[in-house]
C-alpha cells in the first residue's frame, strides 16, 4: 500500500493557503484585488473587472498621476483623436476632464465599451479623493493614496498660511477680455489661493469700469488672456492696485492640473495675490 502521509500534508497546506471561499484574485505586481468599485470626480460609480492593459487619458493631471503610477497612457491631442483611441478594443479605461460636455461624453460612450473616469476636483479639496480613486481603477491604490496624502498635506499647509490674511479682490480674465467666474476652473484655483473673484461671469471687461472694481490682483488665462505689459500701457488702469503693484499672474484657462504639483502651483499663485503679506 502506498504511503499517503506526505501527500496529505501538502494538500493541507494548499487548502490552508487558498481557503474555501471565492475571493478576488490579486492582479499584477501590486497585488490589487479586482473587481473593484470606483467613484469618479462627478460621483458616478462603476466596476473595474480587471486592471487595464491600456489607458487613454485626455486630462493633463490624470496623465501625470498615471505616469507616476507606472503607466504610459495614450494622450490624444483632440476630441477626434480621443474618439479614435477610445475605439480600440484593447483600451481598458478612459480618463477625461470633468469639464467634458454632455455631447462629447455621449459620443465617447458610443465609441467605446471601456469605463469612462471623469477626472477633476470641485472643490479643490476633493483632489486627494480623485487621485486615490484613479489609483484604485488601475490597480495602484496604495501608491495613489500616498500621492493623495502629500497633496492633502500641501493643500492644508497653504490654507493655514493664508487663513489670517483675508481674501484678495481678484479679476480673473478669460479670452477676449471677458470675466471668468468663481465657479470656472481658474476661478476655483483663485479662490483656493485666497482670492475672491469679482465681476460678472462671462461678461465683457470694460476697461473704463475696472478702476471702480478696486482689484488688488489680476489673473489672466492662458491661452487668450492679456499680458501685464499690455495692461500697463492703458492709462485708465494706471491707478488700479493690481496693475500698479504688478500683482499679476498668468494661469491655465482650464485650471492647474490635479496632480502632485497642485499645492505648489496654488502656493505660487497665492504669493502673487497676497504679495508681501505672504512672502
Amino acid at each position: 500500500m502506498r504511503r499517503l502521509g506526505p501527500f496529505l500534508v501538502i494538500l493541507a497546506l494548499v487548502l490552508a493557503t487558498t481557503g474555501c471561499g471565492l475571493k478576488p484574485e490579486p492582479t499584477g505586481a501590486t497585488g490589487a484585488a479586482f473587481p473593484v468599485s470606483v467613484v469618479d470626480a462627478t460621483g458616478s460609480s462603476f466596476t473595474m473587472r480587471a486592471a487595464p492593459d491600456r489607458v487613454v487619458s485626455a486630462d493633463p493631471g490624470a496623465t501625470a498621476i498615471l505616469r507616476q503610477l507606472g503607466f504610459t497612457p495614450a494622450v490624444p491631442a483632440s476630441m477626434a483623436t480621443l474618439l479614435k483611441a477610445a475605439a480600440d478594443p484593447s483600451v481598458g479605461l478612459i480618463v477625461v476632464p470633468i469639464t467634458l460636455t454632455s455631447t462629447e461624453l455621449a459620443a465617447l460612450d458610443s465609441a467605446s465599451t471601456a469605463p469612462i473616469f471623469r477626472y477633476g476636483a470641485r472643490p479643490l479639496t476633493a483632489a486627494p479623493t480623485t487621485i486615490t480613486q484613479l489609483g484604485l481603477a488601475v490597480g495602484r491604490g496604495p501608491a495613489a493614496a500616498a500621492i493623495a496624502e502629500r497633496v492633502a498635506r500641501g493643500l492644508r499647509a497653504l490654507a493655514d498660511r493664508i487663513a489670517s490674511l483675508g481674501t484678495v479682490r481678484t479679476l480673473v480674465e478669460g479670452s477676449r477680455l471677458r470675466f471668468l467666474g468663481a465657479e470656472s476652473p481658474l476661478g476655483l484655483d483663485v479662490t483656493a489661493a485666497g482670492g475672491v473673484v469679482v465681476g460678472p461671469a462671462g461678461g465683457a471687461i470694460e476697461i473704463s469700469a475696472v478702476p471702480a472694481l478696486n482689484v488688488a490682483a489680476w489673473v489672466s488665462s492662458t491661452p487668450g488672456g492679456t499680458r501685464l505689459s499690455d495692461l500697463q500701457r492703458v492709462p485708465e488702469l494706471s491707478r488700479v492696485p493690481a496693475i500698479a503693484e504688478s500683482r499679476f499672474a498668468s494661469a491655465p484657462l482650464d485650471g492647474y492640473p490635479i496632480d502632485a504639483q497642485l499645492p505648489a502651483a496654488l502656493a505660487e499663485l497665492a504669493s502673487v495675490l497676497h504679495g508681501p503679506a505672504l512672502n
